[in-house]
């Protein structure tokens, strides 16, 4: 299969050239710039986020191994210094024995006695060339360890300050997503609510109902009003007049009566 892509890809880059000749190299790069535009376009804001997130968790072992780095670093430079400091005490020492045997020389003895053993001016001088030739080299090698200590802390300092400034970056990093996080939430948000659908047909009935109904409302309002200025108004002053059907009330109306007793006097006067 692989052998067949390989054959596939070399026939189709030899047509090309063929085919487009100096010029193929030219529609190649502007091609494949043109595919990568949109690939990249196609991506969404949701993936680039995980990958962004994904390149910022891959910097963690990076930061571990400046880590280590500056931990070892810290561990040498530390027996160093206690190294040195046993050389400085060592070497001193060393030159206080030298200072005394030089004391003793220039005394002017032929002999002298050193812990109850006695040491010809000879063996004295000897020793005590060997002892500064042996400070001598201590001495080139504290030098060394010195510099050496000086390099180190140099190295450590700047190791510290390029793991403080990546900390400090991942930092950032990790705000910067967090807010991009925030500002994406809002955004598929407010995408989700203008997404919804309403459908307002039926809205558009209700109102369209109680417009019809105050229209109705109205109408029999107006007829009400009407039928009232043309029937006249209300006989609030008049004097009820009696039901249609009594006689008696008829008759006592006419003649102005108002109970039986009036009734008896108007019937013993003498008739006509």
């Amino acid at each position: 299969m692989l052998k067949k892509i390989v054959v596939g890809t070399a026939s189709l880059a030899l047509a090309g050239g063929l085919l487009l000749g100096s010029d193929a190299c030219s529609y190649l790069r502007t091609f494949g710039g043109q595919v990568r535009q949109a690939v990249k376009s196609e991506i969404s804001v949701e993936f680039e986020l995980d990958r962004i997130r994904d390149e910022v968790d891959n910097l963690v072992p990076e930061i571990r191994r400046h880590m280590t780095i500056v931990a070892e670093q810290s561990v040498d430079v530390k027996d160093v210094e206690r190294d040195l400091t046993d050389k400085e005490a060592s070497l001193g020492k060393q030159k206080d024995a030298i200072l005394a045997l030089r004391s003793d020389l220039e005394s002017g003895g032929t002999s002298f006695t050193y812990r109850a053993v006695s040491y010809s001016r000879g063996e004295v001088e000897s020793d005590l060339a060997h002892r500064f030739q042996s400070f001598c080299s201590v001495e080139e090698a504290v030098k060394r360890d010195r510099q050496i200590l000086t390099a180190q802390r140099d190295t450590l300092r700047a190791n510290q300050t390029k793991l403080e400034t990546l900390l400090s970056r991942k930092q950032d990093l990790v705000v910067k997503v967090a807010q991009l996080e925030s500002r994406l939430k809002q955004v598929q948000a407010a995408e989700t609510i203008n997404s919804i659908e309403i459908d307002d047909s039926q809205l558009a009935h209700v109102e369209k109902m109680i417009k019809d109904m105050n229209h109705a409302l109205d109408v029999r309002e107006s007829v009400l009003e009407t039928e009232g200025s043309m029937l006249g108004g209300i006989p609030v002053n008049e004097e009820n007049a009696p039901p249609k059907g009594d006689i008696v009330g008829e008759i006592d109306s006419h003649f102005g009566l108002k109970s039986q007793e009036s009734v008896a006097e108007v019937s013993g006067q003498p008739s006509i």
